[in-house]
C-alpha cells in the first residue's frame, strides 16, 4: 500500500468526516479532502473552500471543481474496476452555481454502468442541498482491451 501524501494546509475535518488518503500529488496539493459514510453503503467526499481554490471574483475556480470531481468519480470508477484500476477518458460538467470561501463542497458519486473496458460514473457537487456542478465521466479499465 502506498503512503498517503500530506496536504500543504492543516485543515480540521468537519464533524463526522475523516481526511481522505491522497496518493496523487496534485490532489494532495489542493487538499486536504475529506470523506464520510453516506449511510447506504456509499461514501460522500468533501472539501472546504479556501483562498487557494477561488478565482479573482472569490468563487470556486472551475478547475478546482473538476479536480475534486476527477478525484472522487475516479475513486468510484476504481471501486467498480474490481481492483484493476482505471484512468479518465472524458468528463462533462455543468456549472450551475458558484461555491464561495468557507463552503463545504460535497461530492456524491454513482456508478452508472460498467462494460469490460469502460466504466460510466456520474456525480453531483453540492453545498448543503444546492447542486453546484453535475458531472458525467467515462473511465478506461486498465489492462482491458
Amino acid at each position: 500500500m502506498r503512503t498517503p501524501l500530506p496536504s500543504p494546509r492543516d485543515v480540521a475535518a468537519p464533524e463526522g468526516w475523516r481526511v481522505s488518503a491522497l496518493h496523487d500529488p496534485f490532489e494532495a496539493h489542493v487538499g486536504p479532502l475529506f470523506e464520510r459514510d453516506g449511510g447506504d453503503g456509499t461514501r460522500i467526499f468533501g472539501f472546504i473552500v479556501d483562498d487557494r481554490h477561488v478565482n479573482a471574483a472569490g468563487d470556486v475556480h472551475e478547475g478546482m471543481m473538476l479536480t475534486f470531481a476527477d478525484a472522487f468519480l475516479g475513486s468510484a470508477a476504481n471501486r467498480g474496476a474490481d481492483g484493476k484500476g482505471c484512468v479518465t477518458l472524458s468528463m462533462q460538467a455543468s456549472f450551475l452555481k458558484a461555491a464561495r470561501a468557507g463552503d463545504l463542497v460535497e461530492c456524491h458519486t454513482r456508478l452508472e454502468r460498467r462494460t469490460r473496458t469502460i466504466i460510466f460514473v456520474s456525480g453531483r457537487l453540492s453545498v448543503g442541498d444546492e447542486d453546484m456542478v453535475t458531472v458525467t465521466s467515462l473511465w478506461k479499465v486498465l489492462g482491458e482491451r
